[in-house]
């Protein structure tokens, strides 16, 4: 088990089924960053990928809101599964091999690019671009800018410019960048979208 399986791990059991035990601050601003997200475009009706589910908040979220989807959930963390499983038996989840077996309209991935590793750079957008292959219609996910005025050491941050850039040379030319919207009140954007098309 990687050093990171074993963080989240131990953060499923410290806090349970809660946006903590995904590295959210709390239920608010986990459900601000699924708000986000999914303007990508209107996903009602539409097969999606979340990539990094956790124990499905993001499937939870979609259900409140009345939006269906044909939901596939994937993560590395296996407690993360059994216990969105037993909260959607109705939707799927499975680990990434499976998963990259199928297409979806939509992926999301939330969170996933935020804690430091050995290679940030390598994995975002060797992932991005893995991800991308299976979306018909787009990807949406989101990372920490590097416009902040404190930094975590446990945490990566990139400059949005250089993920626009890599997304223009080497996935799609349609892609939008959002660093306009606030996770708290009173804070400043620390983080950006990025929405990826295909056309």
């Amino acid at each position: 088990m990687s050093d990171l399986q074993t963080h989240y791990r131990n953060l499923f059991l410290k806090f349970g089924d809660s946006a903590e035990s995904a590295q959210y601050r709390d239920r608010v601003t986990q459900v601000k960053r699924f708000e986000i997200l999914i303007e990508i475009e209107d996903i009602n009706g539409s097969k999606v990928l979340d990539f990094g589910c956790g124990t499905a908040h993001f499937a939870t979220y979609l259900k409140e809101k009345g939006i269906k989807v044909d939901y596939t959930g994937v993560d590395f963390v296996k407690e993360f599964l059994q216990c969105a499983k037993e909260k959607h038996p109705d939707s799927k989840f499975c680990s990434l091999d499976e998963a990259l077996q199928e297409t979806y309209d939509y992926v999301f991935v939330s969170g996933v690019f935020n804690n430091v590793m050995e290679n940030n750079e390598k994995f975002y957008k060797e992932t991005v671009k893995q991800l991308y292959q299976v979306a018909n219609k787009g990807l949406a996910f989101n990372m920490m800018s590097s416009y902040v005025d404190y930094y975590d050491e446990g945490l990566y941050y990139e400059k949005p410019e250089n993920v626009f850039r890599f997304i223009k040379n080497e996935v799609s030319p349609y892609v939008t960048i959002r660093n306009d919207y606030q996770i708290r009140d009173g804070v400043i954007p620390f983080e950006f979208a990025v929405y990826v098309y295909k056309r």
